[in-house]
């Protein structure tokens, strides 16, 4: 039996979500995204569902270093044409003993919001406050969201190429 969507609830969530979209952009997607992130790290792997559990990377999305910030970091791929990517699955990996959570997930879609293709990249900071970049080439999940769930397309070595023409400085 489905819950029920009483008239309070439906209410309570049309409140919610516009004041914690408005509250994203206010103090940035990527802080809510973290601490979230922190928080399903906590969680036990086994019997958790992939988007809700926090992954690695997978280490052929390493594109390269920034010399900058993660926050220099942030604008410059907003100056870029890239936007903040709130909804995708949240990652952290091992380097050297400690937890690095990922610092910015953004999305850069050659054709616009309705077109076909993204490339997403994932921000993790470095011990010398540079900034890694992890990126991969894949479908728009808004435009085809079963293609992009099954990965049909998805090409980090395309990402990383993109990610470098976009993105100066990216070494």
């Amino acid at each position: 039996m489905r819950p029920v969507l009483t008239r309070r609830r439906r209410r309570l969530l049309l409140t919610i979500l516009p004041i914690g979209f408005l509250l994203g952009r206010l103090i940035g997607f990527w802080r809510v995204r973290i601490a979230v992130g922190r928080l399903l790290a906590q969680l036990p792997d086994e019997g958790v569902p992939d988007h809700v559990q926090v992954l690695p990377p997978p280490t052929d999305e390493y594109a390269g270093t920034l010399p900058i910030t993660p926050a220099e970091t942030r604008e410059r791929l907003s100056e870029c044409g890239f936007s903040e990517l709130v909804r995708a699955y949240f990652h952290a990996y091992d380097r050297d003993g400690e937890t690095v959570h990922e610092v910015g997930s953004f999305v850069h879609r050659p054709e616009g919001l309705t077109g076909d293709w993204q490339v997403h990249v994932r921000l993790f900071p470095t011990a010398d406050g540079s900034t890694e970049v992890w990126a991969h080439w894949e479908r728009n999940p808004y435009v085809a969201p079963l293609a992009h769930l099954r990965m049909e397309g998805y090409d980090p070595a395309r990402g990383e190429r993109m990610a470098a023409e976009l993105i100066d400085g990216l070494r």
